[in-house]
């Protein structure tokens, strides 16, 4: 499954759509080698950024991007057995500054993460640091305070004032139809919402900002139409935190009737090999099982296998 957050080309012409905060030691081996071929083949700016960061007195903990292109965020699900699964985490960012005067034309990482099917959390390391962010079981939907996003791991890297995110409310979301480039999702979805909670580094550099998800879900599918950023997902990457506001869907809802219909404001569902059923006003299937066989993906299949084990215990 594929998400996207475009740039605008009208009122938010030229404007950043997206600002990833990355952590240069979580990165993966492969995705540094990525990073700094891509400077090296830049400009002269380019560069002499790349002498700096690879210099021993480089001593900043973080830094980011600023992407002023299109934003890919793909998720492959691979090396699936009875208890866990691994999902391959791609980002694509376009037309990308990770300095002044230094702009690359593109920039993709690359990490995995292991799903435990049975308790439905990711685990890095041995450590369970969330839930996915592209899907939901509907038929299981998350308990009011429980783990989305385990944040607190970045206090090792010097933040002084971070919160894990954790679940607020889960409704059925009423009213406007929500158009993604897949097909147009109708009401009700389910919404899953977390808290916002604060994010403060000022030991080496300064950074305040703050952490919250905000995601809509098919109710048939539980697939994600409207994905905030995907904490857990990109963590797996070396990125920890971020914005996620789609000016493109910006755009074209100033040009339709937003009472009634509207694009995301975050990651819209771009491409899926999912089967999604007839479109119409949404109905939840009759049977667990349905939810997978309509994903059509082998994980979730599983995971539904193991719940009905479950109860029949």
């Amino acid at each position: 499954m594929t998400y996207a957050i475009f740039p605008g080309k009208e009122r938010y012409k030229d404007m950043p759509i997206l600002m990833p905060t990355y952590i240069p030691a979580l990165l993966p081996a492969r995705d540094w080698e990525v990073f700094m071929n891509a400077l090296e083949n830049g400009s002269k700016d380019c560069i002499e950024f790349k002498k700096e960061i690879e210099s021993p007195r480089y001593r900043s903990i973080w830094d980011c991007f600023h992407v002023y292109g299109p934003v890919f965020v793909t998720f492959n699900i691979t090396n699936v057995t009875n208890s866990t699964a691994v999902i391959l985490v791609t980002l694509k960012m376009m037309n990308v500054s990770p300095t002044v005067y230094c702009t690359l034309k593109s920039l993709t990482f690359q990490g995995k993460i292991l799903l435990n099917l049975t308790d439905g959390y990711y685990y890095l390391n041995g450590t369970k640091i969330g839930r996915p962010s592209f899907f939901i079981l509907p038929y299981s939907l998350p308990e009011k305070g429980s783990l989305l996003y385990r944040a607190s791991l970045l206090r090792k890297y010097d933040f002084q004032l971070v919160e894990d995110l954790t679940v607020k409310n889960v409704t059925f979301k009423e009213g406007k139809l929500v158009h993604t480039f897949v097909r147009t999702f109708h009401p009700p979805l389910i919404a899953a919402k977390s808290s916002r909670k604060p994010i403060l580094y000022q030991k080496a550099g300064y950074l305040s900002s703050s952490l919250r998800i905000d995601s809509l879900y098919d109710l048939d599918t539980g697939v994600a139409v409207d994905m905030s950023f995907p904490y857990p997902e990109l963590y797996s990457i070396g990125i920890v935190e971020g914005d996620d506001f789609n000016p493109y869907s910006a755009e074209l809802n100033d040009k339709i009737d937003f009472s009634k219909e509207y694009w995301p404001y975050e990651f819209v569902l771009y491409k899926t090999n999912i089967q999604f059923p007839k479109e119409q006003t949404g109905k939840a299937p009759d049977t667990v099982l349905k939810y997978y066989l309509l994903l059509g993906l082998a994980i979730l299949g599983i995971v539904g296998v193991l719940k009905l084990r479950e109860v029949r215990k």
